[in-house]
């Protein structure tokens, strides 16, 4: 009886830890992890991938463009992305979990653009791979050092990666750069690294990075955030390797001084 009672107050903490909400189990770190879900982009931007290059981008790192009911499984663990992309057998749709004006028509769910008969359509990519990836990937946890492939390394050309990161609710997040080595670029149109204060790369830019000078630390307003790293077809750098923990919110009446703030990076709002 005892060991029932402590077994259901560590798994009412970790409910509690990870949040129930819109009807979405959100935090849970194996459902998230075995969702193995993530978004693509073209190198030369949104909506640019043909279905046998969306194919191509997802064999190259291991996995398959993702079904519709993969797509769907992790939706419904909190998935969501604003950007419509290639699935299995030439379908095309984005997983909603909170609906808005902008994106979703209103609705939640897997908005549909059904089976396509024009196959040089170019859209984005949606791929599974369960095993992980070198490049990019999903993290839960409470801290995590994340690196450019190949890190010490310089790392390849024609790359593209996104780390998504989601904490607990009410936690923040710190980003802070413990090596920063990429293409030299006024412009930062080579080689560069874009921070988003939000679970996708459509919402909350916060700065775009190059160069090798460090940048300072940068704390999220809420419990999510997404880096996006891009590499162009020359020229490549050291790489990075950063490192994220979560902060617990202040307590009450407690005073905190924070003089982490947001930089808008070397290239500024785009």
């Amino acid at each position: 009886m005892i060991a029932l009672t402590f077994l259901f107050a560590l798994l009412w903490d970790r409910a509690l830890g990870w949040g129930f909400k819109d009807g979405v189990l959100h935090n849970s770190i194996w459902l998230e992890r075995a969702a193995g879900v993530y978004h693509r982009e073209g190198r030369a931007g949104k909506y640019q991938l043909t279905y046998a290059e969306a194919k191509a981008v997802c064999e190259y790192e291991g996995g398959h463009l993702a079904t519709y009911q993969q797509l769907e499984a992790a939706r419904k663990i909190g998935y969501h992305m604003c950007a419509a992309g290639w699935l299995a057998k030439g379908r095309v749709g984005y997983p909603i979990v909170k609906p808005g004006s902008n994106c979703g028509f209103g609705k939640k769910g897997i908005v549909d653009y059904g089976f396509r008969l024009n196959r040089s359509e170019k859209w984005d990519a949606y791929c599974y791979n369960p095993n992980g990836k070198d490049c990019g990937g999903i993290f839960t946890d409470s801290k995590h050092i994340f690196k450019t492939p190949r890190f010490p390394h310089e790392y390849e050309n024609d790359q593209v990666c996104y780390w998504h990161i989601r904490v607990k609710y009410g936690q923040r997040i710190q980003i802070q750069f413990l090596d920063f080595d990429l293409e030299e670029d006024t412009a930062c149109m080579a080689d560069y690294l874009e921070i988003y204060d939000s679970y996708d790369d459509v919402n909350g830019f916060v700065g775009r990075y190059c160069g090798d000078e460090l940048p300072d630390n940068i704390i999220s307003t809420g419990n999510v955030m997404t880096l996006k790293f891009l590499s162009d077809a020359s020229v490549t750098a050291g790489g990075f390797q950063i490192k994220y923990i979560a902060l617990d919110p202040p307590k009450k009446n407690a005073t905190t001084q924070d003089n982490t703030n947001y930089l808008v990076g070397r290239f500024g709002i785009v």
